[in-house]
């Protein structure tokens, strides 16, 4: 069994659910999370596991006839559960039926995986589980864990009231990506005299996402150079093709304008305003709402302390590997359609310290969010200033924090720490007190990639 990283609290909750299910009644988990993060191998992980308990059946929905589906599910029931299940059964509902009443005499676990793609093999299956696992549940001792990455799907087949299995799970899990430390655990593992700047460019490349980290481990590709190789390995690569293949799934035929949003937003935090300009499109807001609220892929940025209606608002993409599909597959899109995939490294490593240097402050906002410390965590900002000589300036504060105690922190993040001037952020800090944390004393402080770990 190879290296299982992290995911103690996810596991522990699964099993606590999958020991009611057994000691108790049925229970019905929902696993959710984007795609590549590990929903799979958590399932399978708890099903190892636990398997001497109890087996565990494995189902995955693909896009085949309901008929071929069932077969191979079938047969998976008689394998694991050793149960007779005749050859004439060739719908789901049928084959559910039959497995719950299985449940009724033994305790096993079931995860259906992607889920959601019922929808498109046939829609009427989410009602033919309701109806039975609302007949069965009391009395078997079946752990049901669906899972999917297509986040609509996901939301509206178990957070829409007018579907089926509205309010039907027990628990609904959301797999994140993996955290500062363990991104770390793992490249020490495989690299134990790892540097910053190739612990940097694991998180700005991968963001944590599992499949991802995998990849690059795997094949050896545990500094900048090599990573950024192995992603431009060819126009048909992993990577190339990963942020289209995945968007399109949840954007359907509109991604052609969420695409070139995104696209937009990749070059940088902007504005609604700034993004309409370089895109030529419009009224824009709809759209951004939909991104933001529905999906999950884009955030609003606004300066910490700001009212909830401040219109002093920027965008930035949440997942750290959209931010480096869209600033560079996305954006160079002709010269992987050439298969000039030697230019688009050259791109890439030429742009590299830019663009790492906005990761940086977000590793740092990060390890502030998983040390529990803080109550709040943003930046600030402010255009149309005044500085120490009277003239017109902007101030910025990359991240300030207040932590539960109440106290403030404002820091200045620099890949190189020499480029840290604290009188300038003694400036902005001053301020930044005209409107906020007034009365305050605020620890001002730089970090740099010296610090990734000590933060």
């Amino acid at each position: 069994m190879k290296k299982f990283y992290d995911r103690i609290q996810e596991m522990t909750r699964l099993k606590e659910i999958q020991q009611q299910a057994y000691e108790d009644c049925s229970r019905f988990v929902v696993l959710t999370g984007r795609r590549r993060v590990g929903k799979t191998s958590l399932v399978y992980r708890l099903m190892q596991e636990t398997e001497i308990e109890a087996p565990g059946l494995y189902f995955f929905v693909g896009r085949k006839t309901e008929s071929v589906l069932v077969r191979t599910f079938a047969e998976e029931i008689r394998t694991k559960l050793g149960e007779f299940v005749p050859e004439a059964i060739s719908s789901m509902r049928e084959l559910m039926q039959l497995l719950l009443e299985f449940g009724k005499r033994k305790r096993f676990t079931v995860f259906m995986d992607e889920f959601q793609e019922w929808d498109n093999v046939n829609a009427g299956v989410f009602s033919d589980i309701q109806e039975l696992w609302d007949k069965y549940k009391k009395e078997t001792n079946v752990c049901l864990i669906v899972s999917g990455s297509i986040f609509r799907m996901m939301e509206k087949i178990f957070k829409d009231e007018a579907q089926p299995l509205f309010g039907r799970d027990d628990c609904t899990i959301r797999l994140m990506p993996f955290s500062t430390n363990t991104i770390r655990d793992i490249l020490s593992d495989y690299k134990p005299n790892y540097t910053s700047e190739d612990l940097l460019a694991l998180w700005t490349i991968t963001g944590g996402v599992a499949r991802y980290i995998e990849l690059l481990m795997n094949n050896g590709c545990t500094d900048v150079q090599k990573m950024l190789h192995y992603v431009c390995s060819s126009g048909d690569s992993f990577f190339v093709n990963e942020g289209k293949s995945i968007l399109i799934q949840e954007f359907g035929k509109q991604y052609g304008s969420y695409f070139s949003i995104l696209g937009q937003i990749a070059r940088g935090d902007v504005t609604q305003s700034e993004i309409e300009a370089a895109t030529g499109m419009k009224s824009l807001g709809g759209q951004m709402k939909v991104l933001e609220e529905n999906y999950g892929i884009i955030r609003k940025k606004r300066p910490i302390g700001a009212k909830e209606g401040s219109q002093t608002v920027r965008f930035e993409i949440q997942d750290n590997f959209f931010r480096f599909w869209f600033r560079y597959m996305y954006r160079y899109a002709a010269l992987i359609e050439l298969q000039n995939m030697q230019a688009l490294e050259n791109i890439m490593t030429e742009d590299y310290t830019n663009f790492s240097g906005i990761a940086l402050e977000r590793w740092f906002s990060q390890r502030m969010m998983e040390s529990c410390r803080y109550q709040r965590i943003g930046g600030w900002w402010k255009t149309g200033g005044k500085n120490s000589n009277g003239n017109s300036d902007d101030f910025e504060i990359d991240i300030v924090a207040e932590t539960i105690g109440g106290e403030v922190e404002a820091y200045e993040v620099k890949r190189n720490a020499q480029k840290y001037n604290p009188n300038r952020l003694t400036e902005k800090v001053v301020e930044m007190q005209r409107h906020n944390f007034k009365g305050k004393n605020i620890q001002k402080q730089g970090l740099s990639m010296d610090d990734m770990e000590r933060i």
